[in-house]
C-alpha cells in the first residue's frame, strides 16, 4: 500500500517534528528546574533511562529489520548473528569513547540550562559553527572554502551582536556561561570527528552502531550516578526520585525521541530543511525566554538573531556550491571515430587508449561518504 504523502509533505512533516521536539526539549530543561537551584530529579538517571529506552528501540529496529532474516532460523538468533559478524572489541571501544563525550555533554547541557536561556542555548548552537570548524581543521584535517569562513564569521559576530549589552558594557550572562557554552560546542566538534572516523574505518550497520552507543551511553550514566555526586542539584536524589513529576518525564521522554526526529529529516528532508527547523527553533525559543524567562527584548537582540539566522543559511549555500559535481560519464569513442580523428590529424595517441579504461573517482569518494550515524 503506497503512502499518499508526498516528498515535499514529507519534509515539511520531518521538519515541523524537529521544532516540535526541539522546542519541547528546551522549554522543558528550563522549567523542570528546581526553585532553590538544580534539577528536581537526577539528571545522570534521567539521560540514563533516555538511553536505554532508544537502546531498546534500536534492538527493535535491528531485529524487524529484514536484511538478515534466513529461512528456518529464529530472527533474534540471526539478529545476534549478524551483530556479532559486524562488531569486533576495537570498534566497540571507539563506539564507547563516543558515549563517554555524548554523557559528559549532556550534563554540561544540563547546567548551562541553570545559567542561561533555551534562546539562547539553541541560538548559540546555530551561530557557534566557527569553533566547530575550527576543532575540524586542527584535528581532523577538514577543509572549508572561502565562502563558508565568511559565512562562519558572520554567525560569530551575530552571536555577539546578541549577546552584547550596551547598558552593561559586557555580556548579558557571565564568563562562566560562555565558557559553558563554548566547551560544549568543542565536545560537540570532537564528537562529530569521531562520528567521522566511524563512518570511514567501519562498516557496520546503522542499528548495531546506534545500539552500541546508547549502551555505552546507560552505563557511562549509571556509573556517573553511582560514583559522583550529582552535578546539577545540591541535594542527593535517588535515582527514581522526582518522577513524580510529568516535567521530569517529559525531559526523559524528549530525550529519548529526538534522535527518531533527526532521523527522519536525515530520511525525508536534507541539510537544509535541518537548518530551517533549527532556526526556527531558536526564534521561538527566544521569543519564550523574552515572555516568560527575563531575557531584555532589544531592537539589538533581533538584529543579532536576523544576522546569525542569515549567516546560517549562507553557510549552507556556500556548502553546496562548494561540493564538486557529479562528473558525467564520457562515452567511449567508436572506432569510426577513432580513424576519423587520425585523418584529420587529431592527437591520434589519446584516441588509441585502451577504451572504456576511465574510472570515476568522483563516484567512489561519494560511495564512501554517504554513510552517517545519526546522534543528537
Amino acid at each position: 500500500m503506497q503512502s499518499n504523502v508526498s516528498p515535499m509533505q514529507a519534509k515539511l512533516l520531518a521538519g515541523a517534528g524537529m521544532v516540535c521536539i526541539s522546542t519541547v526539549v528546551g522549554i522543558l530543561y528550563k522549567v523542570s528546574q528546581a526553585a532553590s537551584g538544580g534539577f528536581k530529579y537526577s539528571t545522570t538517571s534521567a539521560i540514563c533511562i533516555a538511553e536505554f529506552l532508544k537502546l531498546s528501540m534500536s534492538c527493535a529496529f535491528h531485529i524487524m529489520d529484514s536484511s538478515h532474516s534466513r529461512d528456518g532460523r529464529l530472527r533474534v538468533h540471526t539478529t545476534w548473528s549478524s551483530a556479532s559478524a559486524q562488531l569486533s572489541m576495537q570498534t566497540v571501544m571507539q563506539i564507547s569513547v563516543l558515549s563517554f563525550l555524548y554523557a559528559v555533554n549532556n550534563q554540561l547541557s544540563f547546567f548551562v540550562y541553570t545559567l542561561v536561556d533555551p534562546g539562547t542555548v539553541f541560538l548559540f548552537k546555530a551561530g557557534s559553527t566557527m569553533i566547530v570548524a575550527s576543532v575540524q581543521c586542527s584535528f581532523a584535517g577538514k577543509t572549508f572554502s572561502p565562502a563558508q569562513w565568511k559565512a562562519m564569521m558572520l554567525q560569530a559576530c551575530g552571536m555577539i551582536i546578541v549577546q552584547y549589552d550596551p547598558c552593561k558594557g559586557g555580556g548579558v550572562y557571565t564568563g562562566l556561561a560562555y565558557f559553558c557554552l563554548c566547551l560544549g560546542t568543542v565536545i560537540t566538534a570532537i564528537s562529530t570527528a569521531r562520528n567521522e572516523y566511524l563512518i570511514k574505518n567501519y562498516t557496520i550497520s546503522l542499528n548495531v552502531q546506534n545500539a552500541v552507543l546508547y549502551a555505552g551511553g546507560v552505563f557511562f550514566n549509571l556509573l556517573a550516578f553511582t560514583c559522583i555526586p550529582n552535578p546539577n542539584s545540591s541535594a542527593e536524589i535517588g535515582f527514581f526520585d522526582g518522577y513524580d513529576n510529568v516535567l521530569a518525564i517529559g525531559v526523559v521522554c524528549s530525550n529519548a525521541f529526538i534522535g527518531l526526529a533527526i532521523n527522519a529529516v536525515y530520511k525525508y528532508g536534507d541539510a537544509v530543511v535541518k537548518c530551517i527547523a533549527s532556526d526556527i527553533t531558536a526564534v521561538l525559543l527566544i521569543i519564550v525566554s523574552v515572555i516568560f524567562f527575563s531575557l531584555k527584548s532589544s531592537l539589538t537582540l533581533w538584529c543579532g538573531v536576523f544576522v546569525v539566522v542569515f549567516a546560517v543559511h549562507l553557510y549552507v549555500d556556500a556548502s553546496q556550491t562548494s561540493a564538486p559535481p557529479p562528473r558525467a560519464k564520457e562515452s567511449a569513442p567508436t572506432r569510426k571515430g577513432v580513424e576519423l580523428s587520425n585523418m584529420i590529424g587529431k592527437k591520434a595517441d589519446i584516441a588509441a587508449e585502451p577504451l572504456g579504461a576511465e574510472e570515476d573517482d568522483y563516484e567512489d569518494v561519494q560511495a564512501a561518504e554517504s554513510g552517517s550515524l545519526i546522534r543528537k
